[in-house]
């Protein structure tokens, strides 16, 4: 568990599947208006939460859950990329707030920090990324402001709704995120 001023991160549990599930059943809340939905998209969830509990050392899927009310609201994701360099992985991580009325509200910027803390202090990684459709505003704002920085645009790299999409790569390395600790550190 991964514990913050409002919210907490942590493993998903049995009890937990009629909210994915809920969250399932409608296209724009589990993984979001800018995620191209499919069908089998939660029974292949459920299969890895079968498998590994969605928590692995190379890739994870925890739960935002509130503290104040104890209300599972988003969820964060990480998977170690072995690219260009299979000996050096490094995360690349998502984030979504399925709960509707949880948006908006700083839950996820409080998340995606969290978990960008945990991997930086439990991962000898050196850059941490993220890929934001090219028409998703709030998330591309949401980086910037944590510190990722806009490395580049690919291409036609996802389909949804009908066509090709382009998406943003988005990174902040270690020395950039210690310097935001920093900054935030000098201005309490």
């Amino acid at each position: 568990m991964i514990k913050g001023a409002r919210i907490l991160l942590r493993p998903v549990q049995d009890k937990d599947w009629p909210t994915i599930e809920d969250w399932g059943r409608d296209k724009d809340a589990l993984w979001g208006s800018y995620q191209r939905f499919q069908l089998d998209h939660l029974p292949l969830l459920r299969q890895a939460y079968q498998e590994t509990g969605l928590l692995k050392r190379e890739s994870g899927f925890l739960l935002v859950e509130t503290i104040q009310d104890q209300e599972v609201i988003g969820f964060v994701r990480y998977s170690l990329i072995p690219f260009p360099d299979a000996d050096m992985s490094y995360p690349e991580i998502g984030f979504g707030i399925p709960k509707v009325s949880a948006r908006g509200k700083g839950y996820g910027r409080d998340a995606v920090n969290l978990l960008v803390e945990y991997l930086f202090a439990g991962y000898p990684v050196e850059r941490i990324i993220a890929f934001t459709d090219r028409e998703n505003s709030s998330a591309q704002r949401l980086m910037q402001g944590l510190g990722f920085q806009q490395e580049g645009t690919l291409r036609h790299s996802t389909f949804r709704d009908g066509r090709w999409r382009d998406m943003l790569i988005h990174s902040i390395l270690r020395i950039e995120h210690d310097l935001n600790i920093n900054k935030g550190e000098q201005n309490e």
